[in-house]
């Protein structure tokens, strides 16, 4: 592990479930925002939210303090050295205020923190499994993070999908756990509780229910694995079960389900393609979308059994999000005759829940890009995707979620961005989870960030940062602590 650069303490400044009460003045501040000051002994850099810009075209990772509607500046960039030079993936940000990159080629996950000095420090690159894509904090325990580890994709591999550093022995990708506290005098810095091999290949993406079990799908295998996530347990981060999600009616090959099969032998893998699952806050189920069966099932964590499945045959919807209060599932897909974005939703408080289509026109003619939630389910944003086809393109839709009633949404303002290559965002949440602040960025040529007034979203500045910016995070101290991240 790298020698720590610093060791300076600084307080929270977090108030528990208050969360970032204290930026409640901001509301008599003109349109500027801030986090609580830092105190003694902390740093004057933190004074305000930051946004992490992966700049794809050249590997950097650049950090913007974001003040307001206006004053918004470069704070620093962590050159591609620092990441050995390996693409940077997903962003993620710890209950203690750390910040974690994906380096999906090195095999590795980056440490940053953005507290103790005045401008965020990396600190080191932890080992992984082989390929991390996409990584989780823990809802159960907000101080650990749960990293993805999607296995070889070595152009003519004959181990696809294995991570070949912890599974090279029994096949398949895994999961990595990190777990941190922030820097303190004589502190450490976040450390590798260990990985979990599951047996299975492909994309791997993971919910957390509150019976303390993570639920983890592989892509290529079809199944879902459930890992102890009770740190108090002696099976904490172990394989405990998993589910086959076998459907013979959609197989062109019958399937035999092997969910009773013993811990230690891999399934016979089945067409259904798990790609996207999450946990509702209100029905207390999970739901996991299978992308070659077309649908959504309803998933009981304590028994494990699928109570209820969703069919999207003959509708447009290929992903899906969650509101974060639980109650909706958001679908998302497109036409293309006529090209047209669509979304629709499931409204999961519903004695019978069942597909609603939206109808927004203001959609019409773009393919669909990135979405996000604000915490308190109040704002739901999109973006249009630069697709091929789509006769519409750079702009971000900002939608009032508190009027959902299909076919309605209302729409607050179509925002036009600059005109370039493709675009990134994310949401600066603070309070109660109201969205105070949008941070764009702009692909080359453009290669800057701009912030939007949630309020008015109307633009306010533009930022220049490094080459080819593509994914953005907004960081804001006690963020994590107080659930005031936006979810997709």
């Amino acid at each position: 592990m790298e020698t720590r650069k610093r060791n300076i303490f600084i307080s929270s400044a977090r108030t528990g479930a208050l969360g970032l009460a204290l930026v409640s003045l901001a509301a008599c501040n003109s349109g500027e925002t801030t986090t609580a000051t830092p105190t003694s002994g902390g740093s004057a850099g933190n004074t305000s939210a930051l946004v992490f810009v992966n700049n794809t075209g050249d590997k950097t990772l650049t950090s913007v303090a974001l003040k307001g509607d206006s004053g918004n500046s470069v704070v620093n960039t962590i050159e591609a050295a620092e990441f050995e030079n390996a693409a940077l993936g997903d962003m993620q940000i710890s209950k203690e205020d750390w910040v974690f990159v994906n380096l999906a080629a090195a095999n590795k996950v980056a440490t940053i923190d953005p507290l103790t000095a005045a401008t965020p420090v990396h600190e080191a690159n932890l080992g992984t499994g082989t390929r991390p894509v996409h990584l989780y904090r823990d809802r159960n325990d907000g101080e650990v993070i749960w990293i993805m580890n999607d296995g070889d994709n070595a152009a003519g591999t004959t181990t696809p999908g294995d991570d070949l550093i912890n599974c090279a022995a029994s096949g398949g990708g895994s999961v990595t756990v990190v777990h941190n506290s922030h820097l303190g005098p004589g502190g450490s810095p976040p450390i590798v509780l260990g990985t979990t091999c599951i047996l299975a290949d492909g994309h791997k993406v993971a919910a957390f229910a509150e019976n303390k079990r993570v639920f983890v799908s592989s892509e290529t295998a079809g199944e879902i694995a459930v890992l102890d996530d009770d740190e108090t347990s002696a099976n904490y981060r172990k394989m405990i079960a998993r589910i086959d999600l076998c459907k013979s009616a959609k197989e062109t090959t019958p399937c035999n389900d092997e969910s009773a099969t013993p811990i230690t032998t891999a399934f016979t893998p089945n067409a259904s393609a798990p790609h996207g699952i999450r946990w509702s806050t209100l029905t207390k189920k999970v739901y996991s979308i299978q992308e070659g069966y077309g649908e959504i099932a309803e998933i009981d964590p304590a028994t494990l059994a699928i109570t209820k499945t969703f069919d999207l045959a003959g509708t447009p919807y290929t992903s899906y999000g969650i509101s974060p209060d639980g109650k909706y599932l958001l679908l998302r897909g497109e036409t293309t005759a006529p090209q047209a974005t669509k979304l629709g939703v499931i409204d999961l408080s519903a004695s019978t829940p069942v597909i609603a289509n939206l109808t927004i026109p203001e959609l019409d003619g773009t393919s669909p890009g990135a979405f996000k939630f604000a915490p308190n389910s109040g704002r739901f944003y999109i973006l249009a995707g630069n697709g091929a086809t789509a006769t519409k393109k750079d702009r971000l839709f900002a939608f009032d979620w508190t009027t959902v009633a299909p076919p309605a949404l209302t729409l607050l303002r179509e925002i036009p961005l600059v005109s370039t290559g493709g675009h990134g965002f994310d949401v600066l949440a603070e309070g109660v989870g109201e969205a105070k602040y949008l941070a764009v960025s702009n692909a080359a040529p453009a290669n800057s960030l701009t912030i939007i007034n949630a309020t008015d979203h109307q633009e306010k500045q533009t930022v220049a940062v490094g080459a080819n910016p593509g994914g953005v995070m907004v960081f804001d101290s006690g963020a994590a602590a107080a659930g005031n991240q936006a979810t997709n």
